[in-house]
Formats: C-alpha cells, structure tokens, sequence
C-alpha cells in the first residue's frame, strides 16, 4: 500500500469484538484528518472485523492466518505501509479523543528532537482519573505507570518530560518497528 498521508494508524486486533467499533468509531471523530487506519486481525475468531470493511470504508483490515503476536502484527502494518511519516498505534479497546492526533502531531512540531510520542491515557468509566501517562523505571531496577490514578485536572506538567517507556495502547513515533523476541 502507497499512500501520501502523513501518518498511518494502526490498530491490531485479536478478538477485539466488544471494543474494536468504538475504537474505530472515534477516530472517524478526529480533527487532525491526514491519516489511514490499518486494522491488523491477528487470527481472531470472533468476528470481531468480518463488517468492518462495510460499515468504515475508509479502513483497511489485514487479516493474518495465525497470531503472530502484538509487536510482529505492527511490524507487518508498518511493512505494508509505503510513504507515511508517522505511526500511531492504537489498541481496539482504547477511545481516541477528537484531538488525540491533532495533539500528538502539535507535540512532534514543537519538539523536533523527538521521534516518539506518548499520549495521556484515562481510566474509561472513570470522572477524569487517569491510567498514566507513560512508564517510568527507576535506577534499582523497579518500573511503574507514571501519574496512574491522578485526578486529570491535576496540573500534569510534569508529564511533559522524557521516559522510559510509553503505553503500547496509544502513542505515535516516526516509522521504526518494534523489537520482540520469544522467551
């Protein structure tokens, strides 16, 4: 695939029925407009993509024929994927705001040093309380979700700063791939 979008997002699905329509439903929602959606089915067997191409016909799904795992399943999206700038990954069961690329993309402009990004994530059903807003891993060999159960509200500046690592459910970075191995 060939495309002159700017960034491709790439949501990879395993039996993501209960969550992968609303997922996909709010990036029909967003601001920033200059992407494609590449839903990665990772041999689900629970229908979860068989009406997707129907009912979003801006998206296009690749089906594999066996579960190759999360970080290969981005991997293959990225490979497919000829001229975009950047990848944003989405899990199905994560809700993007309206301005979650619009922002990620203002973040990119002004920090030209950086090549990935990370998003502030919050708890779904919950008023305002965040899951995180990355990983942060300390010198003694311990890591945990930075600001996890942090009112939104809370002047997050502090976030704004370099770390370890961002959650794999939605972030964005110029087109590298992924490392996985196999234990």
């Amino acid at each position: 695939m060939n495309n002159s979008t700017r960034t491709i997002v790439v949501v990879v699905n395993f039996n993501g029925k209960e969550f992968l329509d609303k997922c996909l439903e709010s990036l029909q929602h967003q601001v920033f407009s200059d992407f494609k959606t590449i839903v990665v089915d990772n041999f689900s067997h629970d229908g979860s993509v068989d009406k997707i191409e129907g009912r979003f016909s801006n998206i296009e799904v690749l089906r594999l024929k066996e579960n190759i795992g999360f970080a290969a399943a981005n991997n293959y999206a990225i490979e497919q994927a000829e001229g975009f700038q950047w990848v944003a990954l989405l899990n199905p069961d994560a809700i993007a705001e309206p301005d979650w690329l619009s922002e990620l993309h203002i973040a990119a402009e002004k920090n030209l040093k950086y090549s990935f990004f990370g998003s502030h994530l919050k708890k779904q059903g919950s008023s305002g309380t965040l899951d995180g807003t990355g990983d942060v891993y300390h010198l003694c060999g311990l890591a945990w979700r930075r600001d996890h159960g942090v009112p939104e509200k809370k002047n997050l500046s502090s976030s704004r700063r370099n770390l370890f690592a961002v959650c794999r459910s939605c972030h964005v970075s110029k087109r590298y791939y992924f490392r996985c191995g196999r234990l």
